[in-house]
């Protein structure tokens, strides 16, 4: 059965999910070696190898049951580790070989599938920005990825105490309610950008806000994301 095929059978998530691991392998898979360790700006620890390896890591460890800490700093970092040496190509081979299983469970996942799909897609971003070859910022994965982020970064800022911000794209999607600091206008890629810390304190400043935003700033430092320390030009 070809993935064309496969995807045919999958549900709006598992199909946002593979749509991105095939564009990754695309960008990937014919990389030379000072390509596949090019440092990634947006995982300042990770180099393009290492993306790849927590990608194929996360498939590997959840179909295998190693979720003790699952999304901590510790759980990637063994998905590195352990592929530590291997060639890209490798990688993306393993990855694309277990993926299929992943993604036909996804839809009946609930809030992990789609925080599967958010991470992914956030790296599949991270990836080209380090390539210097954007593209697919309106895909299926984008608009799943901030379905996802956009309440997290809400619920957030409400436990926190601190002004929530509401969020909303030029299509007429939002994420706001009666009592809420500044709003925020932009595409949903780049609220995916700026949730997830690839924008800076001064891009973020620069978005289309209507009312304080230096009040909400800190509403974008949460979970593991934080502002970038320098502009993310993509």
């Amino acid at each position: 059965m070809t993935s064309e095929q496969l995807s045919v059978e999958l549900g709006p998530v598992g199909a946002a999910y593979a749509s991105c691991r095939r564009r990754i392998a695309d960008l990937v898979v014919d990389l030379d070696a000072g390509a596949a360790d090019r440092a990634v700006p947006c995982c300042p620890a990770w180099s393009v190898r290492d993306v790849a390896a927590h990608l194929a890591g996360v498939v590997d460890d959840v179909l295998a049951g190693r979720l003790e800490g699952v999304a901590t700093d510790p759980w990637t970092a063994a998905q590195v580790d352990r592929r530590r040496g291997r060639e890209l190509t490798e990688i993306v081979d393993e990855w694309q070989g277990l993926a299929p299983q992943f993604e036909r469970f996804l839809d009946a996942a609930g809030p992990a599938a789609a925080q599967a799909v958010a991470d992914v897609v956030t790296h599949e971003h991270d990836i080209r920005q380090a390539l210097a070859a954007p593209g697919a910022r309106d895909s299926d994965a984008v608009a799943i990825g901030l379905d996802f982020i956009a309440p997290g970064l809400r619920e957030s800022a409400r436990q926190r105490g601190i002004p929530v911000p509401g969020l909303r794209t030029p299509d007429g999607r939002a994420w706001s309610e009666p009592g809420d600091g500044a709003s925020v206008t932009a595409p949903a890629f780049e609220l995916v950008r700026a949730s997830t810390g690839r924008r800076s304190a001064a891009q973020l400043r620069a978005l289309d806000w209507d009312g304080d935003v230096d009040a909400v700033l800190a509403a974008f430092t949460f979970g593991p994301f934080v502002p970038a320390e320098r502009d993310i030009l993509e």
